[in-house]
C-alpha cells in the first residue's frame, strides 16, 4: 500500500513540474467593450533613436540593423535545458540593436546601450547573465554608454573591432 501511494504521489509531482512548465494561456474577452490598447507612438526611445541614427551612418547600409530583438531569437539551448528554466531566461530579456549580414541574416554583433538604469544591482545581474549567454553562444557584445548624441567613427570603429575579421566592411 505504501509503495502505491509513493507511486502516486511521484507522478503528481511529475505531472505538476510538467504543467508548470507550460506556457500559461490567457482566454481572450468575449466582451463587446473596446479593449484598453493604445499605440505607443515609436518604437525607440530618444536615446536609441539618436543612436539608431549614428548606427546607420556609421555602417553606411552595410549590414542589417535589427532592434528590440529577443534574445532566445539570437542563441538558444536543448529542450532539456530549455525545460530546466535556461530557456525561461533567454526568453525574457531583449537587446537594443543586433548587427547581421544583409543577404544570410547571420548575427554578428549585438549591442546593449547602458543608461543609468545598468547601475542598478538586479540590472547588473541581468547585465552579466547576458553578457555570459552571448559570451557562450559565441556573440559579440558591444556595450555603449547612453548618451544623446554619438559620434558615428567611435561607434563604426567599437563595432568593426566586435565582428570576426573576415566580416570588416564598415571602416
Amino acid at each position: 500500500m505504501r509503495l502505491a501511494h509513493n507511486l502516486t504521489v511521484a507522478a503528481h509531482n511529475e505531472s505538476m513540474a510538467k504543467s508548470s512548465r507550460r506556457r500559461r494561456r490567457h482566454k481572450l474577452p468575449l466582451s463587446r467593450e473596446p479593449l484598453p490598447y493604445q499605440p505607443r507612438g515609436t518604437l525607440l526611445s530618444r536615446g536609441e533613436g539618436a543612436f539608431f541614427r549614428a548606427l546607420r551612418v556609421a555602417l553606411r547600409g552595410e549590414y542589417l540593423i535589427a532592434f528590440k530583438v529577443r534574445l532566445a531569437d539570437l542563441i538558444t539551448c536543448r529542450d532539456t535545458a530549455w525545460d530546466a528554466g535556461f530557456g525561461h531566461l533567454i526568453a525574457r530579456q531583449h537587446l537594443d540593436f543586433v548587427l547581421c549580414d544583409w543577404k544570410t541574416t547571420e548575427i554578428l554583433v549585438a549591442v546593449e546601450l547602458d543608461d543609468r538604469s545598468h547601475k542598478l544591482a538586479r540590472r547588473r545581474r541581468r547585465d552579466s547573465f547576458v553578457n555570459d549567454a552571448l559570451a557562450a553562444a559565441g556573440i559579440p557584445l558591444v556595450r555603449f554608454q547612453a548618451a544623446f548624441h554619438y559620434d558615428a567613427a567611435v561607434v563604426a570603429a567599437a563595432l568593426v573591432a566586435a565582428m570576426p575579421s573576415h566580416l570588416h566592411k564598415a571602416s
